[in-house]
């Protein structure tokens, strides 16, 4: 699997990345941002958090706390 970086997914905002990471983390149905497929828990057996998704499809894995700190460092306010 392949960890994502914030200059893959290209979102236009600050915002616009902030509600991809809100949309994972209250763990509401989320598409892909590269293939459409659903994405899923990455520890779903192993501990109950939302913190780490995957794609099946593309195999591609977002970490959201990783995002978080990109987010922060390249967009500020």
């Amino acid at each position: 699997m392949k960890r994502v970086c914030l200059g893959e997914l290209g979102f236009a905002s600050r915002d616009e990345a902030v509600r991809f990471l809100k949309r994972l983390w209250r763990e509401e149905p989320t598409p892909c941002p590269f293939c459409g497929a659903p994405l899923e828990l990455l520890h779903r057996r192993a501990k109950k958090d939302s913190c780490d998704w995957q794609c099946r499809r593309c195999d591609k894995t977002f970490k959201t706390i990783h995002l978080l700190d990109e987010i922060n460092e390249r967009l500020p306010h």
